[in-house]
């Protein structure tokens, strides 16, 4: 299938694919674990009757505007903490709802304390960013002792049982269609979070060595999430746990 967005350097040793999922919706995934992006694309008509195109990615590569020819009016949006590309970044303030319109797809856009959460409900496409992977633990944000992040997965679940729901894209990892599959990978990342929001602050509050923390927290991470991304992920999240717990005198 041809791309709508083109690559600058179609001989890229990166070897990307690039999905059309509907109309003027691209999923461009690279690397292994896969990364995603999703470019979301529309046209309007300005003041003097001329066509203007318009695009969302969301999550872009950090060389998106170096890699891809990108016109008019083009715009990123993050569904967590990355490297930022060198585009026009749309600004979310956390506790919010936003819904934007590219063309003829409608974006809801749930700004979480952990995250950002976006929905395509039209067409019922899901961006679950850094939840919901078959690769990566989910990460806990600095300052968050993991309920943030509870509370972003709650939401992610809500929206899984809407009845147009067909498609959840993380950040990082494969795409999964089936709601009970969808559901299985949230249900893993809501244990792996409860067990170290159980087992981290006790071990600490015992004054035992953060040596033996770690090789009790490395236990927690689930069989199928060892790689070394996965390891650097939750090796942040331990990190994280151990800097706001309160040790009592």
């Amino acid at each position: 299938m041809t791309a709508l967005i083109p690559l600058l350097d179609s001989s890229s040793q990166k070897r990307p694919q690039i999905l059309q999922i509907y109309q003027n919706l691209e999923l461009f995934s690279e690397g292994t674990p896969a990364s995603n992006s999703l470019f979301v694309m529309g046209q309007s008509v300005d003041a003097a009757g001329r066509p203007r195109n318009h695009l969302l990615i969301v999550d872009p590569p950090v060389d998106a505007a170096e890699r891809f020819r990108l016109e008019e009016d083009v715009a990123a949006l993050y569904t967590g903490d990355r490297p930022r590309a060198l585009l026009a970044q749309v600004e979310l303030i956390a506790g919010g709802v936003a819904h934007l319109r590219v063309g003829e797809h409608f974006l809801d856009v749930y700004a979480q304390k952990a995250g950002v959460v976006v929905y395509l409900p039209a067409v019922g496409v899901l961006l679950s960013g850094d939840y919901g992977s078959d690769a990566l633990p989910p990460r806990i944000v600095p300052g968050s002792d993991g309920g943030d992040e509870l509370e972003t997965l709650r939401l992610l679940a809500r929206l899984i049982k809407h009845d147009n729901f067909q498609l959840c894209v993380p950040h990082v990892g494969s795409p999964v269609k089936e709601k009970p599959n969808v559901m299985e990978r949230l249900a893993a990342d809501v244990a792996y979070l409860h067990g170290l929001r159980r087992v981290v602050p006790g071990l600490l509050q015992r004054g035992e060595p953060l040596e033996t923390i770690e090789r009790i927290a490395d236990s927690l991470l689930p069989a199928d999430r060892q790689s070394e991304a996965a390891q650097a992920v939750h090796a942040a999240n331990l990190s994280a746990l151990t800097g706001i717990v309160e040790i009592e005198p």
